[in-house]
């Protein structure tokens, strides 16, 4: 028996195409009022002289209300990529603005920072977390993306920031997740910028605290929603890195109990995509 492939109406496809074209046409239009007027918020910030222009909390919730308006067979992850994309190149004609990576060796991190800035956004690799941070503090690098921390490490890039004053914690890594990721079980990142916290109205505020407490204390004194990272040993005792669920001004004041010796505010981002 023979099958006969269904026959495809020709006008009725090419109508398709036209129609698609002309969207495209429409599409690019708007694209580039789009940078018409970003050059115009970068001749404005010039004229102010803005040092980073990046600003992690304005793109979460921009990337937010498009998702959450979003309908139709376009996967929210392509949605994402695009308005990325857009983002970042925008960014970059806004005046000077360069990422440094940890230089792992699967590579993930480049592709982390990548989809989150753009592929436009001029990126460095580093293999030293200690020489990123030094670059963000001197002004050598806008941004610093650095890996999600390791139980034990020696010397944890969150320690570190822990004795740098104005660098902090602005974003966590991939903000959308996507589903082509290589690491996905633990790949995560933190970039590091010398930026103020921004409240998106979904937070995350990352601590390090000294002290002897348990986790479920520790945890309970921090209001009892959030995570311990990591945990290191230094010369003033243990240390440990701690994820809680709510933004947390960095001027605000915490009572602790006597087994939690002291805190520093690491930053405050907004949390990943729970769709």
């Amino acid at each position: 028996m023979t099958l006969t492939a269904p026959t495809i109406d020709q006008n009725e496809l090419e109508s398709l195409r036209r129609e698609i074209d002309a969207l495209d046409r429409e599409m690019h239009t708007l694209l580039m009022r789009r940078f018409e007027v970003t050059g115009r918020v970068a001749a404005l910030k010039r004229s102010q002289q803005s040092a980073n222009n990046w600003r992690p909390g304005r793109q979460a919730q921009l990337l937010r209300a498009l998702v959450s308006r979003h309908n139709g067979s376009c996967p929210d992850s392509a949605l994402v990529r695009v308005w990325q994309e857009i983002m970042g190149a925008s960014l970059a004609l806004q005046g000077s603005f360069s990422v440094g990576i940890f230089a792992d060796r699967a590579g993930e991190l480049w592709n982390l920072a990548r989809d989150h800035f753009g592929s436009y956004i001029a990126m460095t690799e580093q293999d030293s977390t200690d020489a990123l941070v030094a670059a963000v503090a001197v002004g050598d690098l806008s941004v610093a993306v650095v890996p999600a921390p390791l139980q034990g490490e020696a010397s944890p890039w969150w320690l570190a920031l822990a004795e740098q004053k104005g660098i902090r914690a602005v974003a966590r890594l991939p903000l959308f997740d996507t589903p082509n990721r290589r690491d996905a079980q633990g790949g995560d990142a933190f970039a590091l910028a010398r930026l103020d916290a921004e409240e998106t109205g979904d937070d995350c505020t990352l601590l390090a605290v000294l002290g002897d407490a348990d986790e479920g204390a520790l945890l309970a004194a921090l209001g009892g929603e959030g995570r311990i990272l990591a945990s290191a040993e230094a010369k003033d005792g243990r240390w440990r890195l701690v994820e809680i669920d709510r933004f947390l001004s960095p001027d605000a004041s915490l009572s602790l109990p006597a087994s939690l010796h002291r805190y520093c505010h690491l930053g405050c981002y907004a949390a990943p995509y729970r769709g």
